[in-house]
């Protein structure tokens, strides 16, 4: 039996001995309907975003929700959890989840948090909801809350900032309703005139049109007819036709939450001293090069770069991941400061 099964075994015996609220299973009943309604609100802002896309399994983080807790109050669970690989449990509970449910226990009310990379750390947004005189009060204690929340997570390559979430000006909500109703009304036309479109944005001040074809013909002919419907609606932009790669955005989209999970286990901690992290996703081979900022030369070096190829390797290996991305072959790139590849 595989160590993953192992595991699982282990995980459903322990699970059975523990003993959910009854509002556990209550929740439970809705994560269906939670779901869809996710998928819902993604494919609705989905062009909004141009072809950046999240993804967050509901059933997967409220089940590792209820394990997590267990483990405090359970000596076997904890033990059970210690087997699961480092970036296992990030994958399972992501620090962002773990972050507003934190603030939420402690009476706040965050209206989200956004992370992004600000020259070698992880800058976290953390936006209240209150007025601006409550935020600042608060502020103090919020970062304090959550410093201890991932320290304990063993992380120390990171900035906290706090804002209050002011309310979106009624006059950029028309203009944001204006421009998706653009964006459908031009894909809608194209479409109905024919062409394979995939998606547009109209969003810049370039219109993008994807389309999944290489034809160079076809791509003058779309451009011409975008510019005819936007000089008809009233909204004369440039435009730009795009093709994209129907398969290797499927790809992309399996890998998503593996490759957050890499992301946030990776650049959270300083020892791994990674720089960035870029991808290719061909449907031959999912290529993942990990840039460090370490010298070759370095005499910590190759216990970093092994350690790094063990935790990445480890994750994709598991059987959850595995299934998650249909076992798609990758290769594992880690490269020092200079752009050389470490053997």
């Amino acid at each position: 039996m595989k160590i993953d099964e192992l595991l699982k075994k282990e995980i459903d015996e322990q699970m059975e001995k523990i003993q959910a609220p009854s509002s556990m299973y209550e929740f439970a009943k809705n994560i269906k309907e939670e779901s869809e309604k996710r998928a819902d609100y993604e494919k609705s802002t989905r062009r909004k975003r141009g072809w950046r896309k999240s993804q967050f399994v509901i059933a997967a983080a409220i089940s590792l929700g209820v394990l997590t807790g267990s483990a405090f109050l359970n000596p076997a669970m904890a033990e059970v959890m210690s087997k699961i690989p480092y970036l296992g449990q990030v994958f399972h509970k992501p620090i962002q989840v773990v972050m507003l449910e934190t603030l939420e226990k402690e009476g706040y009310k965050p209206d989200g948090i956004g992370m992004g990379i600000s020259g070698q750390k992880a800058l976290f947004d953390i936006r209240l909801k209150g007025t601006e005189e409550y935020v600042k009060q608060e502020e103090d204690k919020v970062l304090r809350i959550l410093t201890e929340t991932l320290e304990k997570r063993g992380y120390d390559n990171y900035e906290l900032m706090v804002s209050d979430a002011r309310e979106v000006p009624p006059v950029l909500n028309e203009i944001d309703k204006e421009r998706d109703e653009l964006d459908e009304e031009l894909m809608s036309d194209l479409q109905g005139a024919g062409y394979p479109i995939m998606n547009v944005n109209t969003f810049g001040p370039v219109v993008n049109v994807y389309i999944p074809i290489a034809d160079e013909a076809k791509k003058v002919e779309i451009y011409k007819v975008a510019i005819e419907l936007l000089e008809a609606n009233g909204s004369p932009k440039q435009v730009q036709v795009i093709t994209r790669d129907v398969t290797e955005e499927e790809i992309e989209s399996q890998w998503m939450s593996a490759k957050t999970s890499i992301e946030e286990g990776l650049f959270l901690k300083k020892e791994y001293r990674v720089a960035d992290i870029r991808y290719s996703y061909k449907p031959e081979k999912v290529s993942i090069t990990i840039m460090t900022n370490m010298k070759s030369s370095d005499p910590e070096t190759k216990e970093i770069v092994t350690k790094i190829r063990k935790e990445i390797t480890e994750f994709l290996d598991s059987e959850e991941v595995k299934r998650m991305t249909e076992n798609q072959k990758y290769e594992l790139i880690i490269q020092d400061k200079n752009g050389n590849d470490f053997p």
